[in-house]
């Protein structure tokens, strides 16, 4: 129960307050948010937004657990080796907050209900291949829907938001072929974490309509050198 009649918030939320309004917890309830891939990043992305109070999360991912998951993702364990990743995801956000719908799809995001892609509010990029994040961006754009965007590497990792229209990850993935940075530099569990920390955070800020410079800029992130560094948009990708 919401108790929104009595003004109250559930104890869950008590502690957002003061950062998130009352009022803005109530939006964050009737929220709509899509996270394309329950990976290093996407596993990590649902977490946050199920505890912040998200109240509606759709996942798109086809594939299991496997044993290489196991440096990094958050619910990879031998005892889930095997088991669909959104499931398993589905069933520890009914433990943590059951208040949350929660839409798991094994399978790729381009193969679901394009009429479910369209009922979010933000979509988030937790993908792994390069061709289906510049797929994704031209989808959410014909929908006018936000993307957060987000890539690891290693120690590496960056994170911006594609308003429909911003042309900046065609132009950062010129050629659809490359690998990405994942491939490059491996991956680490704290990278990741990180950067799907960043990526909740502007999710956040897209449904509570607060503003965010990442519309504007990439924010790269050196965990090595704990170095974080902004970069202005080429405006003629925008």
């Amino acid at each position: 129960m919401h108790h929104r009649q009595e003004g109250l918030v559930p104890e869950r939320y008590l502690r957002n307050l003061k950062a998130i309004s009352a009022n803005e917890q109530a939006q964050l309830l009737d929220a709509r948010v899509g996270v394309c891939g329950c990976g290093g990043l996407g596993l990590y992305v649902v977490n946050y937004l199920a505890r912040v109070g998200v109240g509606h999360i759709t996942v798109w991912d086809p594939d299991v657990f496997h044993e290489s998951n196991l440096n990094r993702q958050l619910l990879a364990s031998y005892s889930t080796l095997g088991q669909k990743k959104v499931e398993v995801c589905r069933q520890y956000v009914q433990e943590i907050n059951p208040e949350v719908v929660f839409t798991a799809l094994p399978c790729l995001w381009e193969e679901g209900d394009p009429v479910i892609f369209k009922q979010q509010q933000v979509i988030v990029d937790a993908l792994d291949n390069i061709p289906s994040r510049l797929a994704l961006v031209e989808a959410c754009g014909h929908a006018t829907l936000p993307l957060v965007h987000g890539a690891v590497g290693g120690w590496y990792g960056q994170v911006t938001v594609i308003m429909p229209g911003d042309k900046t990850l065609n132009t950062l993935y010129s050629n659809a072929d490359m690998e990405g940075i994942e491939k490059e530099q491996g991956t680490l569990s704290f990278t990741a974490a990180v950067i799907a920390g960043m990526q909740a955070a502007e999710v956040i800020k897209l449904l509570l309509k607060r503003e965010s410079d990442l519309r504007r800029e990439i924010c790269m992130v050196d965990l090595l050198d704990m170095e974080l560094e902004r970069f202005r948009k080429n405006a003629t990708s925008m």
